[in-house]
């Protein structure tokens, strides 16, 4: 890229700038583009002045270009083209809002210069308005046409002085400006539409309702909250200590649980093999079934006792480490209570 394509911005403007303002009256509408849309009008400005302006574009698709007459520029030159801007953004982030310049009418070659989302800085914001300067260098040409191009957003540009006329003015930046998704509208009264998220009424009442929550926090102390979230951990442990005393309790009385179930089994085991062996013709049938009951009950209670004893010990183990872990808890609770 030709180093004159890079230019700098400089606010005491140390470069010997041309400047050049925009004047309403001496704009027209493209007549290569088929869909322009907007109107030229008088209307108060953000000083408060009565100027006119450009309003161009809509929200919806129509493609709208204004152009300056021929203009012709000393070549080599660094110009300065200076007006204030309003509006060109929407909420869907897919608006054009543009400046060009176009020598020699090579449009192939033009400068664009896009004046959304921040591309380009302002060099000053009031009353929803934007001062816009935008440098340029001539290079080797003189034939020079400047235009503006907006889509799917109203744009509307307007004659300014020289920024030092505006210096008493202080800035008035949006104050939400970080959180709207689309800047400053004329074509809305607040600016923005007030049936939408980010109408000015709506975002402060989020920022009272946010402000509101903090003060809350301030004015109840941290360690109030730390103090009652750890007595009622410490409840929760002691009520977790209890119901694993309670488990403990309940497996301790399963052997006797079982040693009575084996019990009732070896008896109605016995009745039935005392009136089987009384229907063959057995010898001695209660002799036969205390032999089979006995030994039937015998190694099933041993099985038995023994897998109840594994789970036991299983058991146990898990409780102690639950109740290690409980007492350490429970400690850092009553040092976090006393600090």
């Amino acid at each position: 890229m030709d180093n004159n394509n890079i230019i700098t911005q400089n606010e005491d403007r140390e470069l010997p700038y041309t400047m050049l303002y925009f004047n309403a009256r001496e704009w027209r509408f493209n007549k290569d583009c088929e869909d322009n849309t907007g109107s030229r009008s008088f209307m108060t400005g953000p000083d408060g002045a009565l100027t006119e302006a450009f309003t161009i574009g809509n929200w919806s698709w129509n493609w709208t270009e204004i152009c300056s007459k021929q203009l012709i520029l000393a070549k080599n030159t660094p110009h300065m083209f200076t007006f204030w801007l309003n509006g060109g953004e929407n909420d869907r982030n897919n608006e054009v809002c543009r400046f060009e310049v176009i020598f020699n009418n090579d449009h192939e070659n033009r400068y664009t210069y896009n004046l959304n989302r921040s591309f380009i800085q302002p060099v000053k914001r009031l009353n929803g308005w934007e001062l816009y300067e935008i440098p340029f260098i001539t290079g080797d040409n003189e034939y020079t046409e400047l235009r503006f191009v907006a889509q799917y957003a109203y744009m509307t540009v307007m004659a300014a002085k020289d920024k030092f006329e505006y210096a008493e003015f202080p800035d008035t930046v949006d104050e939400f400006a970080d959180e709207r998704p689309q800047r400053h509208n004329i074509v809305f009264q607040d600016g923005w539409p007030t049936n939408q998220w980010y109408s000015t009424k709506n975002l402060r009442a989020q920022r009272e309702q946010r402000e509101q929550r903090v003060q809350q926090n301030v004015e109840q102390p941290a360690y109030r909250d730390l103090s009652g979230a750890m007595t009622g951990m410490a409840s929760a442990f002691d009520g977790l200590s209890a119901a694993l005393g309670t488990v403990d309790g309940t497996l301790s009385g399963v052997p006797q649980m079982v040693e009575g179930s084996i019990k009732s089994a070896c008896d109605m085991l016995r009745r039935k093999i005392t009136e089987t062996a009384v229907q063959v013709g057995a010898n001695n049938p209660d002799e036969l079934a205390e032999t089979v009951c006995e030994e039937f009950g015998d190694r099933l209670s041993n099985a038995i006792n023994d897998n109840i004893s594994a789970m036991t010990d299983e058991v146990e183990g898990l409780l102690k480490n639950v109740q290690d872990t409980l007492d350490n808890l429970r400690d850092t609770v009553e040092e976090l209570n006393e600090d």
